[in-house]
């Protein structure tokens, strides 16, 4: 996914920077690697991170900066980065802890995730509420939210909101229970790696997963982020945050179009767009 951007030449030095900060062979990651390789988490979430990254510099480059900033799950870290909170390689670097750390966390086959659709947020809280082992994991949109836990748990949860009116309850393609309880051991591991970097306050306002409201000081992201992985994305609440901040132009950096397909329910009437190559960039009708 990365060859595009790969042929500008500050966007190759800065694989070439985080690539030595961080040991990884992003490079090939970016250019050669084959599905399989990439499904991993251990290697998607450094490859995205350091591709929103890239996309961010090449969108200043146009002339076009963010005024405000979230990221879902990892995107916060590119957000952050964009923020001005943390050197580019030092964020991947934590970046590729957080995926090793998710990745050993979770026993293959152990637990999984699903989308609900259909049902609100209240109502699939209900449904879980004497469940000890399945947790909202994701709250999208106010018809989609992202259950977690164990592949028992899920099963037993999906019939639960089936009889309580979710249209449908469909199983994604991941290798564990991420932003649950069950990711405690990796979140301990991720705040050392997160302790090491030089936190600044952001420069412009980053909305926080864990709360949907801004990131205060950069003393307080470690904490944050540490809790993000064990706690649920309030993605809702985060665009919420930004529509209040007076931002009607949205543009969802990556490689695929999923959270601009959320604006239609999150934010009606404003602006929103997908780039994830430089072409997209050259051909944005955005010039400030």
């Amino acid at each position: 996914m990365g060859s595009d951007v790969l042929e500008d030449e500050e966007i190759s030095a800065l694989c070439d920077d985080c690539a030595s900060a961080t040991g990884l062979e992003l490079r090939r990651l970016l250019t050669t690697a084959g599905d399989d390789e990439l499904r991993l988490t251990q290697n998607a979430q450094p490859v995205l991170c350091f591709m929103g990254l890239a996309l961010t510099q090449l969108l200043r480059r146009r002339g076009i900066a963010p005024a405000a900033a979230a990221g879902h799950s990892v995107g916060e870290y590119t957000a952050l980065a964009a923020a001005g909170s943390a050197d580019a390689p030092h964020v991947l670097k934590a970046v590729v802890e957080r995926g090793r750390a998710m990745a050993d966390a979770a026993p293959a086959g152990a637990s999984s995730m699903a989308a609900v659709l259909g049902l609100d947020a209240e109502a699939i809280e209900a449904a879980l509420a004497e469940m000890n082992d399945v947790w909202p994991a994701n709250y999208n949109t106010p018809t989609q939210t992202v259950i977690a836990g164990t592949t028992a748990g899920l099963e037993a949860a999906t019939h639960r909101l089936q009889a309580s009116g979710a249209k449908r309850v469909i199983p994604l393609n991941v290798s564990a229970a991420f932003h649950t309880p069950l990711m405690a051991p990796a979140a301990e591991r991720l705040r050392a790696a997160l302790d090491r970097i030089e936190w600044r306050t952001p420069r412009i306002a980053v909305m926080a997963n864990l709360t949907g409201r801004p990131h205060q000081g950069g003393d307080r992201i470690p904490h944050v982020m540490e809790m993000q992985l064990r706690s649920p994305v309030r993605w809702a609440s985060c665009v919420a945050s930004l529509v209040e901040a007076s931002c009607d132009t949205f543009i969802e950096i990556g490689p695929k179009k999923a959270l601009t397909g959320m604006m239609r329910e999150l934010a009606p009437g404003k602006s929103a767009v997908a780039v994830g190559t430089s072409k997209a960039i050259e051909e944005l009708p955005i010039t400030a």
